[in-house]
């Protein structure tokens, strides 16, 4: 199993996501943008979009979010956004 880090996603109601991960992807201003354990420290904007992230059980997970800012340090992922969205995981979508 590889090392996670920890993803919050924060909205004007609260805590939204307190999950541990081992990868996620982030849309950003400029393109979506990558991070993994132990990246080096970081904060820019968010553009809506897809938050993908994978669990240590290696389930991937999906949240739309708003606009926003996202922070990277030590290992900690931490997102201000103002809004979000559940996203049906495909198994789900393939049910319908």
């Amino acid at each position: 199993m590889a090392e996670a880090m920890t993803l919050r996603v924060l909205t004007d109601a609260g805590l939204a996501i307190d999950e541990q991960a081992v990868s996620v992807i982030a849309p950003g201003e400029v393109g979506y943008l990558g991070i993994l354990r132990n990246h080096a420290p970081l904060v820019t904007t968010l553009s809506p979009g897809k938050l993908t992230w994978r669990a240590p059980s290696g389930e991937r997970r999906l949240l739309r979010i708003g606009t926003g800012l996202l922070e990277v340090r030590q290992n900690r992922i931490t997102i201000l956004t103002d809004r979000t969205e559940p996203i049906p995981s495909e198994s789900e979508s393939h049910e319908r």
